[in-house]
C-alpha cells in the first residue's frame, strides 16, 4: 500500500470534543503507514458489505472536493453529530487515508474507538517520588484488534467495502455508520445471508421431520465446498443436497430465499473468513458433550456415524481411532 494522504480527527463525544485535525500526517512515518497497512488488513477480514457509491450520494459528492484536510473535517463533523445522538455509540477517532493498493486507488475512513487503558505515571508527593496508576480514557486500539466501523472506497469504480455495528438510537438498533453518516444502502452482507439460509433450512427441515442436525450439517457444507471453489455460495445447491429425496421441501426452499431475495449466487468478497470458519463441523449433544468435526472427516461413514435408534434416540459412532490425545492445558 502506497499512502498519499492521512489525517485523524478526535471526536470525543463523552466531554463534547470534535477536535480536527488542521493538517495531515506524515505519511513517510513508517509506524503512521504500519498501523494503516495493518487496520486496513483487519477491517477487510470482517463482515464485509458491499456496494456502490451513486452521483447523488453524500460520500461521493464529498469525494469530489480537492482539499483533503477540509474535506475530512466536514466528515468527521457530520459523523459527530451523528454520535452525538446514542449514548451508546463509543467515542473515538476518525481515520482518513488515500492510498494506492493492488486494486488501484482507494479512500478510507476507519472509526477508532477508544479504549480505557492502564498506564504508569511518574509523580511526586511531598518531594518523593510514586508510581502511580493512571486510567487513559482514549488509547487507540491496536491495529491487530477488531474495527467495528469503517468504509473503504474503490476510486477507480467507486465500489466499497463497509463494516458497521447496529447501536441503539430512539429505541431502535439502527446501521448509524452507513445509514444517518455516510447516507448509503449497502448490498445484504454474506453473514445476514447465511443466516437467512440457515433460518429456511432449519424451518423447513422442521415442517417436513427432516434432521434438522444433519439438514444444517449438510448446509453448512456446501456453503464451504461452494465458496472454497467459485468464491460464491450457490442457493440452489443447497436446496439440492439438502432436500435431495423431497421434491416439496425444495421447492419450499427455493420460494422462500427468492421470497426473502437472495441471490442465487450469493458473492462472498472475503472468502478465507468463511473457508476457516465452516471448514469444521460443530454439534453440542443434549447431554452436554460437544464435537468438533472436520467436514471432510463428518462425510467419510467410515470415520463418523449417526445411528437413528428404535427408541427415537440417536447414537454418534467414532471410527477407526487410532489414537487418543487429551488436549488439557494449562
Amino acid at each position: 500500500m502506497i499512502i498519499q494522504h492521512a489525517i485523524l480527527h478526535i471526536l470525543d463525544t463523552n466531554t463534547g470534543s470534535l477536535i480536527a485535525s488542521q493538517a495531515e500526517m506524515n505519511v513517510d512515518n513508517a509506524g503512521v503507514h504500519d498501523y494503516i497497512d495493518k487496520i486496513v488488513a483487519k477491517v477487510m477480514q470482517g463482515d464485509i458489505k458491499t456496494g456502490h457509491l451513486t452521483a447523488d450520494n453524500y460520500l461521493k459528492q464529498s469525494l469530489a472536493q480537492d482539499d483533503f484536510a477540509t474535506m475530512t473535517t466536514q466528515l468527521a463533523a457530520k459523523l459527530f453529530d451523528t454520535m452525538a445522538g446514542s449514548e451508546a455509540i463509543h467515542p473515538g477517532d476518525l481515520l482518513s487515508f488515500q492510498a494506492t493498493m493492488d486494486e488501484g486507488p482507494v479512500f478510507g475512513l476507519i472509526k477508532l474507538d477508544f479504549a480505557p487503558r492502564y498506564a504508569h505515571a511518574v509523580e511526586y508527593e511531598d518531594d518523593k517520588m510514586v508510581n502511580n496508576l493512571v486510567l487513559n480514557q482514549a488509547v487507540l486500539p491496536a491495529a491487530t484488534q477488531t474495527v467495528s466501523e469503517a468504509i473503504l472506497v474503490d476510486l477507480n469504480d467507486d465500489s466499497y467495502q463497509l463494516l458497521e455495528k447496529k447501536y441503539l438510537i430512539d429505541g431502535h438498533r439502527v446501521p448509524y455508520f452507513s445509514e444517518k453518516f455516510l447516507e448509503i444502502k449497502p448490498d445484504i452482507s454474506v453473514k445476514e445471508n447465511i443466516q437467512t439460509i440457515k433460518r429456511t433450512v432449519k424451518n423447513i427441515a422442521e415442517k417436513y421431520d427432516e434432521p434438522e442436525h444433519e439438514a444444517l450439517a449438510i448446509t453448512q457444507t456446501v456453503i464451504h465446498d461452494s465458496i472454497e471453489a467459485t468464491g460464491e455460495i450457490d442457493t440452489d445447491m443447497i436446496a439440492e443436497k439438502v432436500f435431495t429425496n423431497n421434491i416439496s421441501a425444495k421447492q419450499e426452499y427455493t420460494e422462500k430465499v427468492t421470497e426473502k431475495a437472495i441471490p442465487k449466487a450469493v458473492a462472498v468478497p472475503n472468502t478465507t473468513k468463511y473457508e476457516k470458519k465452516y471448514r469444521v463441523q460443530k454439534f453440542k449433544l443434549d447431554s452436554g458433550i460437544e464435537l468438533s468435526i472436520p467436514i471432510d472427516i463428518y462425510q467419510d461413514h467410515s470415520k463418523v456415524e449417526f445411528i437413528n435408534n428404535a427408541d427415537g434416540t440417536m447414537s454418534l459412532v467414532l471410527k477407526d481411532i487410532a489414537s487418543i490425545v487429551n488436549k488439557f492445558s494449562v
